[in-house]
């Protein structure tokens, strides 16, 4: 724990020491004299680096306290509840609204749909069966037009011609 408390001594050191001294004296060596890019960077990098693990281990630490686990719970749990009391709230107010508005609910548009589906699977099963028909009518006028062949050209009582039926 003394270890952790002196890291984060330092690591805070660090940082306001880059932020207050490095960056300000890094900046003004880089306007006045060229070729100190390397030192900016490394007073950035330290900066940075002491930020990082200042953040890292509060976050840490935030997250292993049974305070913030406790308070994390019962808001999460709040707000569940408040999200079920809004559904409510909402169902309540827009069952009554679309009526008056002229929408359909979501109950009548599900129903809808099934009605759709179920109009469809009876299109599709007649229109089965009318191929069905016309594959055999076909076969009909094909024997019919084979029959008219094969009948011996007669002649009615007036002796009009082949017979026609």
């Amino acid at each position: 724990m003394a270890d952790k408390t002196t890291q984060r001594g330092k690591d805070l050191l660090t940082m306001y020491k880059a932020a207050l001294f490095d960056f300000p004296l890094a900046g003004a060596t880089w306007g006045l004299v060229m070729g100190q890019e390397k030192k900016i960077v490394e007073a950035t990098w330290k900066g940075y680096d002491a930020w990082v693990r200042l953040a890292s281990t509060s976050i840490d630490d935030l997250y292993s306290s049974p305070l913030f686990g406790e308070v994390l719970a019962r808001s999460l749990d709040r707000w569940l509840r408040w999200q079920r009391l809004n559904q409510v709230t909402v169902g309540t107010f827009f069952a009554a609204l679309w009526p008056a508005v002229g929408l359909p609910t979501a109950e009548a548009v599900q129903a809808l749909h099934e009605e759709i589906s179920s109009l469809d699977i009876r299109l599709q099963a007649q229109d089965a069966t009318t191929q069905t028909l016309r594959g055999d009518l076909r076969a009909l006028q094909t024997l019919r037009e084979e029959f008219r062949a094969a009948l011996p050209a007669q002649r009615n009582g007036n002796g009009a011609g082949p017979y026609t039926a």
